[in-house]
């Protein structure tokens, strides 16, 4: 099998992101600016505060030199930054984030040029608190997906204040090393890992460590918004100052995307601020107006919301909405890199950049991968199937047994179907109302064939044990718990298998395709 790709249609989450991909239709309307015809915005913030910044965290994560002369790079007003984020998964969460970061790394190494060069960054996206989502890694035990938790609450504390229990993340880390195949690569690796536990405070921590650890090398730039909170504060007293103004015109333009015939995905109580407070325990409150500020059981008036703000900006918080406006803000942003669900999101917040007298950067689709070992390589050649086909094991078994009496049904209709033409002929010289009869008679006839051709492909299905097991092997890794695989494998899966050479693997495919492909990966 060569190596391929999955069609967009397939992996998208909706048709704001298919049509977006091939900027057809109504969604020209929505996004003005392209990754095809990809323009530089104008960027006016100040580059000294935010490379000091910069510098600050990545060495506090212990960052390598290709990192800091990225950042370096930035102090001159013709650089800009591809940026991408998520939340912070414990060991990077499942492949998608990887790929998300590679896809900003390969972008820069596209784009950048004497004129504009690019560097990239991935905001870690802690003061999220879905602790759910987080809390485990799904990888392969004898080809069957299986969980392993972080045996912590959280309580709703944003992973930029939830401390890392280290007795926890060292339990996940043994048992991974348990259930994984041995490898040259694994030992090493584990314990570089160990080392990282040992060294973090925070889970917000943890995961920009991770993340610099394997991928600083091709100098990803990482920072957690916590940490440049107080840049930030323009944006905050704007909102204050209009409290409800963002939702009103979320509402605006999620009208005008449902006329187009889309389906919005974000929908907001029009008393929704847009912003949380962080309370002194790390627990991101939603703030409302109605009158005055409500957030918990405080109320507070638009001046004492604004001198809170003065004395405490890393009290406040920006939602989903405000997030790429902050992240916006701070950074000479030339592009984002956007997963499909994304992508439906940024088309309801064009609206909003308007606000705040801000260009939205160039929304790249992220590219994608599903990775067919050896192993599966071989059953997917050995029953000649697609890699679609696997996701649905059962439709494919019942083909795979049909293809095997094909022949000898398909030769039996046909002489059935010769010799009913012979009968038709024959009565309809004798009476020319026999025509129908004759007709309906063949159909009952191939239709009885049809039958029996069903019961004996499912028999054969029933039976051959050994078809089964493969196919179903193969489902489970190519489309583990029936979702894609990136999004339920970890990445120390393939890490532990194939050491950097993953890594470099995804980067060099990556940097062969089409922006937003998911590629089909052999390793």
């Amino acid at each position: 099998m060569s190596i391929d790709e999955l069609p967009y249609s397939f992996v998208a989450s909706g048709k704001i992101a298919v049509d977006y991909l091939n900027y057809t239709g109504p969604i020209r309307e929505v996004f003005h600016n392209h990754f095809r015809e990809p323009k530089i915005r104008e960027f006016s913030g100040n580059r000294e505060e935010i490379i000091d910044k910069l510098f600050d965290y990545n060495k506090r994560i212990n960052a390598p030199k290709t990192v800091m002369k990225n950042i370096h790079s930035l102090s001159q007003t013709n650089t800009y930054a591809i940026i991408t984020g998520q939340q912070p998964g414990i060991f990077s969460g499942p492949l998608y984030t990887i790929y998300k970061a590679i896809s900003a790394i390969t972008l820069c190494e596209k784009l950048s040029n004497p004129k504009h060069p690019l560097v990239p960054i991935f905001w870690n996206a802690s003061e999220d608190h879905d602790f759910a989502e987080i809390n485990h890694v799904t990888i392969f035990k004898q080809n069957e997906p299986i969980n392993i938790y972080y045996t912590r609450k959280s309580k709703g504390v944003a992973f930029s204040h939830l401390r890392l229990n280290k007795t926890a993340a060292k339990k996940m880390l043994s048992e991974i090393d348990l259930v994984t195949p041995r490898s040259e690569f694994k030992r090493k690796l584990l314990i570089e890992i160990e080392g990282l536990i040992h060294t973090s405070d925070t889970m917000g921590e943890f995961f920009s460590r991770f993340m610099t650890h394997i991928l600083g090398k091709f100098g990803l730039i990482m920072i957690e918004p916590g940490f440049v909170r107080e840049l930030m504060t323009p944006i905050f007293a704007r909102l204050i100052r209009n409290p409800i103004e963002c939702t009103r015109i979320l509402a605006e333009t999620s009208a005008k995307l449902s006329k187009f015939g889309y389906k919005p995905k974000i929908h907001k109580k029009s008393n929704i601020c847009n912003f949380f407070i962080i309370n002194d325990k790390g627990k991101r409150l939603q703030v409302t107006h109605k009158g005055d500020f409500h957030c918990a059981r405080d109320t507070y008036s638009q001046k004492e919301l604004l001198k809170l703000l003065n004395e405490n900006p890393s009290a406040f918080s920006a939602n989903a909405i405000i997030r790429p406006i902050t992240q916006d803000l701070l950074f000479p942003t030339f592009g984002y890199v956007a997963g499909s669900s994304e992508i439906e999101y940024f088309a309801q917040l064009t609206g909003m950049y308007n606000f705040f007298s801000m260009e939205m950067p160039v929304i790249f689709p992220r590219f994608g991968a599903t990775i067919v070992e050896k192993k599966i390589r071989k059953v997917i050649k050995k029953y000649n199937a697609e890699i679609l086909e696997f996701k649905n094991p059962e439709k494919l078994l019942k083909k795979l047994a049909k293809g095997r009496i094909e022949d000898v049904f398909k030769s039996f209709k046909n002489r059935i179907l010769l010799s009913m033409d012979k009968i038709t002929k024959k009565a309809v010289t004798i009476d020319k109302t026999l025509l129908a009869p004759s007709y309906l008679t063949r159909g009952k006839i191939l239709r009885e064939v049809e039958a029996l051709e069903n019961k004996v492909a499912a028999q054969l299905k029933e039976n051959n044990l050994l078809a089964r097991q493969q196919i179903y092997k193969t489902f489970n890794n190519l489309f583990p718990n029936q979702h894609l695989q990136e999004r339920q494998i970890n990445v120390l899966e393939y890490l532990i298998k194939f050491g950097d050479r993953f890594l470099r693997t995804v980067h060099e495919e990556f940097s062969k395709s089409r922006y937003g492909i998911h590629k089909v990966i052999e390793c």
